[in-house]
């Protein structure tokens, strides 16, 4: 009984100094995000501790925002002129959240089939009075720390090296968006992150979860109703109550359905076509897609139902390249999940080279350098404007721009 005691004494001791520990560090983001994020990575290696794995997108959140207001942000044709001004305009708009849909707040009128995006925008500029940098600072967190949180607790939950989960975080926020875009897609990355969530509680098997989260996605952009329809599908194939031709067959039909009422439906779209990444970067895409598809089936069968869900994924979007601007939607979509393929590719070397003593150190490393190397990459070539690379920003500091006026 003593014994039992102490060891709960000295677990509670231990989980004291790591919530010390977290919230100095999320502090420190506040004043230096990249030296924050950098002594996180050290701590991590050093401690290899899954609670200090969060703190990782926090720091790196906190230095987005800083790369962010540092950007001609607010560029003539650009989607972000048009979230600007509705922000602001909603702090001081006295009709109510309901009659902002049948007024002109922006150039551009609500839709009223998206109004949980709308709500938010309302919710939050009323909190502060249309201060336009908490806006930045949420929409920052809900397209950058769902994900990764989902990616942390599934890793968690598979037992996947503490390492190798920080490689597939760092690979989420520094390669798989595209940085620039995503703050001209604002609703869509939004919208997007939920349907995140919409998988993780497929995957964990909670359905009535999952359908919420998949209302919530619809019901903040259209355009995620394809894309929740087959997470909710694969929810009922992995609770075993349809078959996965069956799924298969479902996914080409609704994949047909959707690009049908796509071309019923489309106006001055057509002509659009998708700019968020060359021809390299989709092979490049396409051949982890088949890599990681042999390792599975041919080496590691672990997580076979993780990449038949990438292969409904994909089916879905070869069927949305038959017109030109549904893929720039719909590649969002898969940017979102592009993780799972690195998932298996990484944990396979993990489990491969487990014999070496700093093989998931080395990966981690690697993906260290290679993330930023691609994020500095691009800063530098895409068509917004930022005043320099990422280096310098290093110990640059948010506390500065408190008070901006926007």
């Amino acid at each position: 009984m003593n014994n039992y005691l102490s060891y709960s004494d000295n677990n509670s001791i231990l989980n004291v100094k790591f919530s010390f520990v977290f919230a100095v560090l999320i502090l420190f983001s506040m004043f230096t995000p990249f030296l924050s994020f950098l002594c996180c990575a050290f701590l991590i290696v050093y401690t290899h501790n899954y609670k200090l794995v969060k703190l990782l997108p926090i720091s790196l959140v906190f230095f987005f925002i800083l790369i962010n207001f540092n950007r001609e942000f607010f560029v003539k044709g650009n989607d972000l002129e048009w979230y600007y001004t509705y922000f602001t305009n909603f702090s001081d708009y006295e009709l109510g959240f309901f009659n902002a849909f049948e007024d002109d707040l922006a150039s551009v009128s609500l839709k009223a089939s998206e109004p949980l995006y709308h709500f938010f925008v309302y919710a939050s500029s009323k909190a502060t009075n249309g201060y336009y940098p908490a806006y930045i600072l949420w929409v920052h967190c809900v397209i950058y720390l769902i994900p990764t949180f989902v990616i942390i607790e599934i890793c968690k939950r598979e037992k996947i090296n503490v390492l190798i989960c920080c490689s597939l975080v760092l690979f989420q926020m520094l390669v798989f968006y595209d940085f620039g875009n995503a703050y001209n897609l604002i609703r869509q990355q939004v919208a997007s992150s939920f349907l995140v969530l919409t998988f993780y509680f497929m995957y964990i098997k909670k359905p009535w979860f999952c359908l919420f989260f998949a209302i919530v996605s619809v019901l903040t952009h259209n355009s995620t109703v394809l894309m929740a329809a087959l997470i909710l599908l694969f929810c009922l194939y992995n609770i075993n109550y349809i078959s996965y031709k069956l799924l298969l067959t479902a996914t080409v039909l609704l994949s047909i359905f959707y690009v049908a009422v796509y071309f019923n439906l489309s106006g001055h779209y057509e002509d659009l076509e998708d700019k968020s990444r060359g021809l390299v970067v989709k092979l490049i895409d396409f051949s982890i897609f088949i890599f990681s598809g042999v390792i599975v089936f041919f080496y590691d069968s672990k997580y076979r139902n993780v990449y038949r869900f990438l292969v409904v994924l994909f089916i879905a979007l070869m069927f949305c390249h038959i017109s030109s601007f549904l893929p720039l939607r719909f590649l969002t979509f898969y940017d979102s999940f592009k993780w799972l393929n690195y998932f298996i590719i990484f944990n396979y070397f993990s489990t491969k080279l487990s014999s070496y003593k700093n093989a998931n150190l080395s990966i981690f490393a690697s993906c260290l350098i290679l993330g930023f190397t691609y994020f500095n990459l691009k800063l530098t070539y895409t068509a917004y404007i930022y005043n320099g690379s990422f280096l310098d920003f290093v110990i640059d500091s948010p506390i500065y721009y408190l008070g901006i006026d926007l």
